[in-house]
């Protein structure tokens, strides 16, 4: 007798219940039964069996079990695209794709492909957020150098301050101090440096990581949106969108070329 109690997934009987199923299973029923909730509109497993699917696939380390309702419907438009069918528009899914692009989601990024349409190779460009914070380390380092400049000529008045007992001291250093850091800091970057935007994708050619800066530096208007970029490895130059995030090749590398010619 089997036991109803007892999810298939997690049964230790396999004798009785048959093989447990695999991740790879386990993740496209989970995909199938968002699809049918969420674009059909009908159920295909039932809410305990959902919720026991998706545990498990957690316990598994599954990413597909902590993709977001607009993550899934982007996987499942591509799933029937490749299948010759067509669940939304052109137009709906470059939104949606941009939606996830701006969210931050890597299910939308993709390495260097061929465009069927411009027959021309692209690659999707996502926010290098690491660059961006590094931006502010110089103006960082600058003012908390003028901090211990102004600490050392008031004979580390500063410093007294911070190491008052508790919780005088550790109200000025959070309160004060540190508040102090960040906006000076970051009044001295975008002085500097305004409405930064830097992305990065994958070479055209050579997979190499590019990264590109739209923004204006010390009151010289740049780029916004689109700018021309060259792989530093390859030489190959490519064309990148910020609106649209993808990085369009332009112009193949010599290299390259060679390559071509000695293969035909």
């Amino acid at each position: 007798m089997l036991d109803e109690n007892i999810n298939p997934y997690c049964s230790l009987d396999e004798k009785e219940t048959g093989k447990k199923k695999s991740l790879g299973e386990m993740e496209a029923e989970y995909l199938n039964a968002l699809q049918s909730f969420y674009v059909n509109g009908t159920s295909s497993i039932s809410d305990e069996e959902f919720d026991n699917l998706k545990e498990e696939l957690l316990w598994e380390g599954s990413k597909v079990a902590t993709m977001s309702k607009d993550e899934t419907l982007f996987l499942e438009a591509q799933k029937a695209y490749l299948k010759g069918e067509q669940m939304m528009s052109d137009k709906d899914f470059d939104g949606l794709k941009m939606r996830l692009k701006e969210q931050g989601s890597r299910i939308a990024d993709a390495g260097p492909r061929c465009s069927l349409r411009s027959q021309k190779v692209y690659s999707d460009l996502s926010v290098d957020y690491l660059k961006l914070v590094a931006l502010n380390v110089p103006a960082a380092v600058a003012t908390l150098a003028a901090l211990f400049a102004v600490d050392d000529l008031t004979g580390f008045e500063v410093t007294k301050a911070i190491e008052l007992p508790e919780p005088i001291g550790p109200i000025i250093v959070w309160v004060f101090v540190l508040p102090f850091v960040y906006i000076v800091s970051d009044a001295i970057t975008n002085f500097i440096i305004r409405d930064a935007l830097i992305l990065k994708g994958a070479c055209t050619n050579c997979l190499e990581e590019v990264p590109v800066f739209f923004g204006d530096i010390l009151g010289v208007e740049g780029n916004r949106e689109a700018r021309e970029v060259v792989c530093t490895e390859c030489k190959g130059k490519m064309s990148a969108n910020a609106k649209t995030r993808q990085m369009v090749e332009v112009g193949v590398p010599k290299s390259a070329l060679k390559k071509k010619k000695v293969a035909a």
